[in-house]
């Protein structure tokens, strides 16, 4: 089901803790191994200083004229011109392709860049690289409220890996690892800043839980909750109605809950969706490493965007709403009610953009022919003023069917 990184589209995004670069780019290319040649800034045990643009960098004086003025009130703030739908859109602000990983462990080692986000080197400057050794199974990493001891590996991605591990009062967790992924050290610091930040700040019982946040020789790990698996291991066959309906119902929950926290989640696809079965599945939303706070606002420009899951006012607009996060919830609903997607995606990403500024995933689900159908594909609307306003909204729609009133599969507790 995989950034503004906008490559080419992938079927469906792998580990259920991590991100998910099958969605970001094509795959590598043949003989290519993207797990190698990893590396990250500074010669550093501890975070390394950031420099300011007259700080000398490895010994050279970086020119005050390289130092970038940025106003901090307008930081997440821009304009970008409307694409018309009728030609061809492009995603705004599009970076280079990265590949997509290969479905194997991540390498034992890998390096990362010195650089800065305020001090840009010239090009004469060559970029000093340190080897980082990635945890193996068997490896003890010192975390801040005990050690975790690696069991297995859970999932492995382009920026991230996720291990099974033995941690305090030897409880089970999955600990997530953030890769370098040949990205500057201050990048892969604050995305795991960022991502730490969300996940203690956003309690929710649908939302995955964080224990611990630490870093060990040179890279940055989250404790987390151990799940059993993600929701991508129950898309493939049609569900019943009453299981759509609970899943649907705990998902838009949280997203109800991030709402109100002025956070929209960006990437919701069924790896990012984590099941742990009791009596009944009890769903948690993981992965908040490109999520956006509105701070005020009812639209956001995001810095990256997932090609199979991106929402009508992307392509028209560049900026991302709530809206956005119930029409990737609206895509979900439909592939679990039908067992398929609701886009065709082993597609150039010209046909993907055709597909979403035609309606298609609409249509499809108006086809279904059943009130649950008719409810996804209003979560499916190209225009955001026609879709629902709320999770909450969603929520009232879905409890007046037939298959929740019977409570035939999941009777009230």
């Amino acid at each position: 089901m995989p950034p503004v990184h906008a490559p080419a589209p992938s079927p469906s995004p792998p580990g259920p803790y991590g991100p998910a670069p099958t969605l970001q780019g094509a795959p590598p290319p043949p003989g290519t191994n993207p797990y190698q040649s990893q590396v990250i800034p500074h010669s550093y045990p501890h975070p390394p200083p950031y420099p300011t643009a007259t700080t000398p960098q490895h010994g050279v004086p970086v020119p005050q004229a390289h130092a970038p003025v940025v106003n901090p009130r307008k930081r997440d703030r821009g304009t970008l011109p409307a694409i018309p739908v009728t030609t061809t859109p492009q995603m705004p602000a599009v970076a280079p392709a990265v590949p997509a990983p290969a479905p194997s462990r991540p390498a034992t080692t890998g390096t990362i860049p010195v650089t800065s986000a305020r001090a840009f080197p010239t090009s004469n400057v060559a970029l000093p690289r340190i080897m980082v050794q990635y945890p193996q199974v068997g490896s003890k990493l010192p975390g801040t409220r005990g050690t975790y001891e690696v069991r297995d590996v859970i999932g492995a991605g382009e920026f991230g890996a996720v291990y099974e591990c033995i941690g305090p009062f030897d409880q089970i967790y999955a600990v997530k690892m953030v890769r370098p992924s040949n990205r500057p050290y201050s990048e892969v610091h604050a995305e795991w800043a960022r991502e730490v930040q969300r996940l203690f700040s956003l309690r929710h019982p649908n939302v995955v839980y964080i224990y611990d946040s630490f870093t060990h020789d040179h890279l940055f790990y989250l404790a987390l909750e151990r799940c059993d698996h993600a929701l991508k291991m129950m898309l493939g066959s049609p569900m019943q109605e009453g299981l759509v309906i609970e899943i649907s119902r705990q998902l838009l929950a949280a997203v109800q809950f991030l709402h109100d926290n002025d956070v929209v989640h960006d990437d919701l696809h069924g790896g990012n969706v984590l099941i742990t079965h009791t009596d009944r599945p009890t769903v948690k939303i993981s992965d908040f490493g490109i999520s956006n706070e509105l701070r005020g606002m009812t639209a956001v420009r995001p810095n990256i965007v997932h090609h199979a899951i991106m929402a009508p006012e992307i392509l028209v607009t560049g900026y991302t709403s709530r809206q956005s996060d119930l029409y990737q919830v609206g895509l979900l609903m439909y592939w679990m009610l039908t067992g398929e997607s609701a886009m065709q995606l082993d597609v150039p990403y010209q046909e993907l953009v055709r597909q979403v500024s035609e309606g298609e995933p609409r249509q499809r689900a108006e086809q279904v022919g059943t009130p649950l159908g008719q409810l996804i594909a209003k979560m499916l609307r190209r225009r955001e003023a026609f879709r629902y306003t709320s999770a909450r909204e969603v929520w009232a729609d879905l409890r007046e069917l037939p298959a929740w009133k019977q409570r035939n599969l999941f009777p009230a507790r």
